[in-house]
């Protein structure tokens, strides 16, 4: 995970999911190599996507790299079963309830030879995922509230908490990549860019056109 390479990662939450594997196919041939996949459990937000049946589901269909952003309560109870269902990439919330804490789980993910990320909602501040940095891939900044597709992009609340994380982790020589899920297009994508993100989450702008592999084309050379 070079924090230094962009990369555009279709989102699983806007495909057909009556035809899921001709869709994570159709992210392949567009030429997805991370294909984000969002879990919301009713609690921690206010809808509900899929769990670990997905996920496996998912993985049987590709070998593409599986980046599993867990909008949870008690992630660690549930961390297992993820694990097994062929997750590379395991990011949790800070702001999330656990049974045990942040950091044990984040222990446990690294622990079972998986990458692992923190997560933020836009209106928590940066200073919250401090305590992890040093444990962490990646750090996801929401640039929507999390749990549905299709919002504008919050660029007041969210891209000064993005140019902090990348200052930091830049001055204290770390190497987290910066991911950005929300809003996310070829007019917002450059802006977030511009603030330190790497890893650009698209959904309706990925999966939404015909011609997916324009639409991420289009997302790439606007990252460039």
């Amino acid at each position: 995970m070079d924090h230094k390479t962009n990369l555009i990662l279709p989102s699983l939450l806007a495909s057909d999911w009556s035809k899921v594997g001709a869709e994570v196919q159709r992210a392949a041939d567009a030429g997805a190599q991370w294909l984000h996949l969002d879990v919301m459990d009713g609690a921690f937000v206010d809808n509900i996507s899929f769990g670990p049946q997905m996920v496996q589901v998912v993985r049987k269909c590709t070998e593409m790299y599986l980046d599993v952003h867990l909008m949870v309560h008690r992630a660690d109870h549930y961390l297992e079963r993820f694990i097994k269902a062929g997750a590379n990439n395991i990011t949790i919330h800070v702001e999330a309830n656990y049974n045990t804490s942040v950091a044990e789980t984040l222990k446990r993910i690294r622990a079972a030879g998986l990458h692992c990320g923190i997560a933020l909602h836009p209106n928590t501040p940066f200073e919250a995922a401090l305590p992890f940095v040093n444990d962490i891939d990646l750090l996801l900044v929401m640039t929507v509230v999390p749990g549905f597709g299709g919002q504008p992009f919050m660029e007041k609340e969210t891209m000064p908490k993005l140019a902090a994380a990348r200052d930091y982790r830049d001055a204290h020589g770390l190497k987290f990549n910066l991911e950005v899920d929300g809003g996310i297009y070829t007019n917002t994508a450059p802006i977030a860019k511009k603030h330190g993100a790497n890893l650009f989450v698209c959904g309706t702008s990925s999966f939404g056109p015909p011609d997916m592999k324009q639409s991420m084309s289009d997302l790439a050379a606007s990252v460039a």
